[in-house]
């Protein structure tokens, strides 16, 4: 049983340095996003139709993007390999090599969410990286939207106060916040809404301001100083 548990554990840290490159066929998708091109590619005709669409209704959502399409294509004489094709409109034909950081990421994000089971946790590192700090809400509402339509769970990790802001404090609960213990110098891993003072510290201010200023890291320090005495 806990084999089966963490076989559908999958942690994505996509590399958009890589995902520039053609890549093969692939049926599973590797951790940077490396073939998000050839497995698009490798799904049956009707689902690639499928994921090809809700793909590119994502991608659409940014705002500065023209993006009027997004999938990918064989190339190559034996069409072995693919890669990743995106239509700016006006018949303007770009591949992954003329995309930003921010946009490959997110491909590769919203790919992983649409390819993974159901039932199944996808973990994604850093996950805003790349991103413009407006658009850390488009990004939660991509993600909560399908996660939830498809059943896929999702643990997401952040330093980025804007993204945080997103959340708002109706995600207060799903937070947690990693910090050192002053006794034992190990990391430790708090549910936010068990800080200590928590209401306190918010009535300062949002969120990203309490993390970003290093009010809620100093609480959670003093009260391992306090609890180790």
């Amino acid at each position: 049983h806990v084999g089966q548990a963490l076989s559908q554990v999958f942690i994505l840290d996509p590399s958009p340095r890589a995902m520039r490159d053609y890549s093969q066929r692939s049926e599973s998708l590797e951790a940077d996003g490396s073939n998000v091109a050839g497995v698009l590619l490798g799904l049956p005709q009707e689902r690639r139709g499928a994921v090809t669409m809700r793909l590119t209704d994502a991608i659409r959502q940014l705002p500065e993007s023209e993006i009027q399409r997004c999938w990918a294509e064989p190339v190559g004489k034996f069409e072995s390999d693919a890669m990743l094709y995106c239509d700016e409109g006006s018949g303007r034909e770009v591949d992954a090599r003329g995309l930003s950081d921010g946009t490959l990421r997110l491909i590769a994000i919203v790919t992983a969410l649409l390819i993974r089971p159901s039932g199944s946790l996808l973990v994604i590192e850093e996950v805003d990286n790349g991103l413009h700090p407006s658009r850390a809400k488009l990004l939660l509402s991509i993600i909560r939207e399908i996660g939830s339509s498809r059943g896929v769970d999702v643990l997401v990790t952040t330093h980025n106060p804007a993204l945080l802001d997103a959340m708002g404090t109706q995600m207060v609960p799903f937070v947690v916040v990693s910090h050192r213990d002053a006794d034992s110098g190990n990391s430790r891993l708090t549910l936010l809404e068990d800080v200590p003072g928590l209401a306190k510290l918010l009535a300062g201010g949002s969120l990203g301001d309490v993390a970003s200023s290093g009010a809620l890291e100093q609480r959670l320090f003093d009260v391992s100083q306090y609890a180790a005495s």
